[in-house]
C-alpha cells in the first residue's frame, strides 16, 4: 500500500452519511482524482473485489462518483472510478473564516452600503443563473422548486402550506450555509432575500432569522 493511500486511510471519521467501507472508498478517491480501477480500489481498501462493486454501484447511481473506459498501455480499455463534484462536496468545508475575513475586506474597502448592493447582485445573479427551472412556473411552483435549489445549496429547506388559500407558501431553513457570518454581519440576509426576490418574481418577508435566535429562517412570499 502506497504512503498516499495510507495517509488516504489513516482518518477514522466517516465522510457524513456514509459507512466505513464507502467512507474508505470515497476518500481513497479523493487522494486519487484521475480515478482507480476496481482490482486497485480492492487491494488498497482491503475488501473483495465483489464488495467494492456493489459500493461502487451505490455511489454511481447517487452521482458521487462517475466511470470511464481509459486505454491501458497495453491497448486494452480498463475502468476506472472517480470522485463527481457531488463527492467531491461530501467532505467538509469550512468557509466561515474566508468568507468573514472576505466580507470585512470588502466593508472596509467600500464600506457597508456598497457591500449590501454587491450581496443584492450575487444573490440575483444566482437566481438569474436558475432561471430555466423556475420560468412558465406559477408563484407556489416558484416557491417549490426554489425550496429544492435551497437544498441543493445546502439549506435543510422546506415549504410550509399551512396558510392554504389564503397566501403563498412560505419556505423554513433550519440550518444556514453561513450562519456564524450571519450572526456577526446580518447584512449578509440580504444575498438570500435577493435571491429569493430574483427567483419567485415576488416580494419577500424575512419572518424569522436564525442569526437573531429563531428556529428557523421563515421567507413569506407576497403574491401582489
Amino acid at each position: 500500500m502506497s504512503r498516499k493511500t495510507e495517509q488516504a486511510l489513516e482518518s477514522t471519521e466517516p465522510v457524513a452519511g456514509f459507512g466505513a467501507t464507502q467512507s474508505a472508498l470515497l476518500r481513497l478517491l479523493l487522494h486519487n482524482k484521475p480515478g482507480l480501477t476496481v482490482d486497485r480500489i480492492a487491494g488498497e481498501i482491503g475488501v473483495t473485489r465483489t464488495a467494492v462493486n456493489q459500493h461502487l454501484t451505490a455511489l454511481e447511481r447517487d452521482g458521487h462518483i462517475a466511470s470511464n473506459d481509459v486505454v491501458a498501455t497495453g491497448g486494452r480499455p480498463g475502468r476506472v472510478y472517480a470522485l463527481t463534484e457531488s463527492g467531491l462536496h461530501r467532505f467538509p468545508k469550512n468557509y466561515d473564516a474566508f468568507s468573514l475575513h472576505a466580507l470585512e475586506a470588502l466593508i472596509g474597502a467600500l464600506g457597508a452600503e456598497q457591500t449590501h448592493t454587491i450581496l443584492e447582485q450575487i444573490g440575483r445573479k444566482l437566481a438569474q443563473d436558475c432561471a430555466p427551472r423556475l420560468n412558465g412556473k406559477d408563484l407556489d411552483a416558484r416557491i417549490h422548486a426554489i425550496a429544492t435549489i435551497l437544498q441543493e445549496l445546502g439549506f435543510d429547506a422546506e415549504v410550509d402550506a399551512s396558510a392554504g388559500l389564503q397566501a403563498p407558501p412560505e419556505i423554513r431553513a433550519y440550518n444556514c450555509i453561513y450562519h456564524t457570518l450571519a450572526k456577526t454581519h446580518p447584512d449578509v440576509c440580504a444575498l438570500d432575500l435577493a435571491f429569493l426576490r430574483e427567483a419567485a418574481g415576488a416580494e419577500v418577508e424575512h419572518a424569522s432569522c436564525m442569526a437573531t435566535g429563531a428556529n428557523a429562517c421563515r421567507f413569506r412570499f407576497s403574491s401582489t
